[in-house]
């Protein structure tokens, strides 16, 4: 076993632009080897950076969605989140799709961490904020192709949904279980 082995990136060194839209890019990229292999057919998908928000109320709540994912072609339960818009923090999206989302504003933000969307072929970075003590009042706002329902639930229930299978968005249990890590 070769377990301190250096480990060094791959160079790429052509890029061919096979989809460019506002919400995905996909490239097919030739790329040389530390070992000098030649790997001609790489796909890497590039997608806008994005915030997760888990919301807690004063009373120590999730403030939940429910929205159609077409991907899985079902009702996903989630947390909050959205695209970070030119020109915008990842605090000031998570606070603007914290507000748009699901209508609940002010408290308390902490930043829980930024992550890689699947460090195997994407670009597109994360951003995951605990926002605690959040209070209802903010102004929905949902864009044209949002259809979403919020829900208010206590962890004992939002674990148990997540052991269920009923939450089963990866990204967003990771995100959670981080925040327990991090918040204890």
């Amino acid at each position: 076993m070769n377990s301190k082995k250096e480990i060094l990136p791959w160079e790429t060194i052509d890029e061919k632009e096979l989809l460019n839209s506002p919400w995905l890019k996909i490239t097919q990229e030739s790329c040389k080897l530390p070992q000098g292999k030649i790997i001609t057919d790489f796909y890497t998908i590039w997608q806008p950076d994005w915030v997760l928000i888990l919301p807690r109320t004063v009373d120590g709540n999730w403030i939940m969605t429910k929205q159609y994912r077409h991907g899985t072609g079902k009702v996903s339960l989630e947390f909050p989140a959205g695209i970070i818009e030119k020109g915008e923090s990842p605090l000031q999206a998570a606070k603007r799709e914290m507000e748009e989302e699901v209508s609940f504003s002010g408290g308390n933000f902490y930043s829980i961490g930024e992550f890689p969307m699947n460090p195997d072929r994407h670009r597109g970075r994360f951003f995951v904020f605990f926002a605690d003590a959040v209070e209802s009042g903010g102004s929905l706002k949902l864009d044209e192709t949002e259809e979403i329902s919020v829900l208010e639930i206590s962890t004992e229930l939002l674990e148990k949904k997540i052991q269920s299978g009923e939450m089963n968005h990866p990204l967003q249990i990771a995100a959670y279980f981080k925040y327990k890590l991090n918040f204890k």
